[in-house]
């Protein structure tokens, strides 16, 4: 019988050796497989600071309100913290928008349902900036108007908390303009129902943070829909529809860094 030769021996060990490499060679690829980034990583980071001064609870609704505007802009996989009592980090995955993103959560998207009754030259408010009940602790500015007839805030008849969903839409009725539909809770839509019910003909001022929107005389009884229009860009609407959706900030707030 005749021996294995040497050049057999070399074959198989080469052999070995490559089934070896290639063996590493896919566990290697496997493992840098996993390890890809994802479009959902946080590669942002943002911090936001209330305007003014504020409590400890008004800083943790703020947070929940964040949140919720965060789910609306399908950013859900974002994250919301907040630091030391004194501002809200927000951890964000890549986007191209920012600047819109950060307006729409930033902003308190304060909606109201003025009384405007017995305010004379009705023509004269749109565009301006006024105090109201609504706004609580914190008014929109020390500047803006009070009632030009008590000399006190305007009395807020219904805010944005009453609000139950928004949507953006383009009305084609009133020469493609861009609007959000409201709609309200029942618990709302009874408040307002009877507010309007009882001033038929007489104007109610729509205002988003603090700046009147339009000052439309009341033909009918208004109750759990309306619709809120004023000039708006298909944009602004649809910042407008997330922030109502998600309810207002208790404050206006201000960037502070991003990174």
């Amino acid at each position: 019988m005749s021996e294995p030769s040497q050049s057999s021996g070399c074959f198989t060990l080469i052999l070995t050796l490559v089934a070896a490499i290639f063996g590493s060679f896919m566990a290697a690829f496997s493992t840098s497989s996993s390890l890809s980034i994802t479009p959902t990583e946080i590669v942002i980071h943002v911090s936001l600071a209330p305007v003014g001064t504020f409590t400890t609870d008004e800083l943790q609704h703020a947070a929940t309100v964040i949140t919720k505007r965060l789910n609306g802009l399908d950013l859900s996989t974002a994250t919301v913290e907040i630091i030391a009592d004194k501002s809200i980090n927000l951890g964000l995955p890549q986007v191209e928008n920012l600047d819109d993103i950060l307006a729409t959560l930033s902003a308190r998207g304060l909606l109201e349902f003025v009384d405007f009754s017995d305010v004379p030259n009705i023509g004269e408010w749109k565009d301006r900036e006024i105090v109201t009940t609504g706004q609580g602790e914190h008014p929109i500015s020390d500047t803006a108007f009070k009632n030009p007839v008590t000399n006190a805030p305007f009395e807020t008849v219904l805010t944005g908390e009453g609000v139950q969903s928004a949507t953006s839409l383009l009305n084609q009725d009133f020469g493609g303009q861009w609007q959000v539909s409201v709609e309200f809770t029942d618990e709302a839509g009874k408040i307002l129902g009877d507010y309007t019910s009882a001033h038929l003909g007489k104007p109610l001022g729509i205002v988003l943070d603090g700046k009147v929107l339009s000052v439309p005389t009341i033909q009918a009884e208004i109750s759990t829909q309306a619709v809120i229009a004023g000039n708006f860009t298909e944009q602004e609407t649809k910042r407008l529809a997330v922030q109502l959706g998600s309810g207002a900030l208790p404050f206006e707030m201000q960037v502070e860094s991003v990174q």
